[in-house]
């Protein structure tokens, strides 16, 4: 009975052993493995199916419609001084007056972000402020009901809140466009109620086609 391992086979099989033993102890050298990546056998993995970071999955849809953020496209970034703040609140107004959903989701922001200094009627009596025979806390938060505050633009309050200015924090991050708009209207309500004549927001313009 003959044998059908030839020496030339043989020869063949041990050096593609030789070749996977290679393979295996340099598996971790980076030119060897881009060297292998030259060949396209071995470059399967190099170029995956998967989208680039911020790439479209796909083009939009023909005839399709661009739409907008009830709440208007969301401004630069705002300097934190008094020169840049009265400049933007000459600006911009508040989309959001007269919805009155908005004012329920501006109550949460104020109670979430700013009655802890400012108070729950915004009288500048927050939990987090010095009281008598106490020391230690956050030293001072402006009364908003006070005519200083009141006789701000909207969009000067907006842009306090986004950007901050002096001891106060820029609450940017912590609320969206939309949610500053609506804490912007529920303070002007609580100055209402504390009986101040809040200057009547212009109403937002009409969106184009309506």
């Amino acid at each position: 009975m003959t044998s059908n391992h030839t020496p030339s086979r043989t020869l063949r099989t041990s050096r593609e052993i030789a070749v996977a033993l290679l393979l295996f102890a340099t598996a971790g050298c980076t030119k060897f493995e881009n060297a292998l990546a030259a060949i396209p056998v071995f470059s399967f993995l190099r170029d995956a199916p998967f989208f680039d970071p911020y790439e479209a999955p796909r083009a939009a849809p023909l005839n399709s419609v661009p739409f907008s953020s009830p709440a208007g496209d969301a401004p630069a970034l705002i300097a934190n001084t008094e020169v840049a703040l009265t400049a933007f609140g000459t600006t911009v107004t508040n989309p959001l007056v007269g919805d009155t959903l908005a004012l329920s989701v501006g109550k949460v922001m104020y109670d979430r972000h700013c009655s802890v200094c400012h108070g729950p009627a915004a009288k500048g009596d927050g939990p987090i402020l010095n009281k008598a025979g106490e020391s230690g806390k956050f030293p001072f938060a402006p009364n908003l009901t006070l005519a200083p505050s009141v006789n701000r633009t909207d969009g000067y309050l907006y842009g306090i809140i986004a950007a901050g200015r002096g001891l106060m924090p820029a609450y940017g991050p912590r609320m969206n466009h939309a949610e500053r708009w609506a804490a912007v209207m529920y303070l002007r309500q609580l100055q209402q109620q504390s009986g101040a004549a809040v200057p009547v927001a212009p109403a937002p313009a009409p969106a184009p086609g309506r």
